[in-house]
C-alpha cells in the first residue's frame, strides 16, 4: 500500500513543486497543478496503479509459486 500512496503523492507533489518554482507563487502553482492533473495526470496515475498491481501479482506468484 505504501508504494501506491507514495507514488501518487510524489507524482502530484512533483508537479506542484515544478510549477511553483516556474510560476513563483502558491496560488499559481496549485492552479497549474490542477490543470495538469485534469489534462494528463489522471490517466498516468491509473496506468501507474495498474503497473503496481501487475508487479505485486507477479511478486506474489514468485514468492508462493
Amino acid at each position: 500500500m505504501l508504494p501506491v500512496v507514495g507514488a501518487v503523492v510524489g507524482f502530484v507533489g512533483g508537479i506542484y513543486v515544478v510549477e511553483r518554482i516556474r510560476l513563483g507563487s502558491h496560488r499559481d502553482g496549485w492552479a497549474a497543478t490542477r490543470a495538469v492533473m485534469r489534462s494528463a495526470g489522471y490517466p498516468v496515475l491509473v496506468e501507474l496503479f495498474c503497473c503496481l498491481l501487475v508487479v505485486g501479482a507477479w511478486l506474489g506468484v514468485m514468492a508462493w509459486g
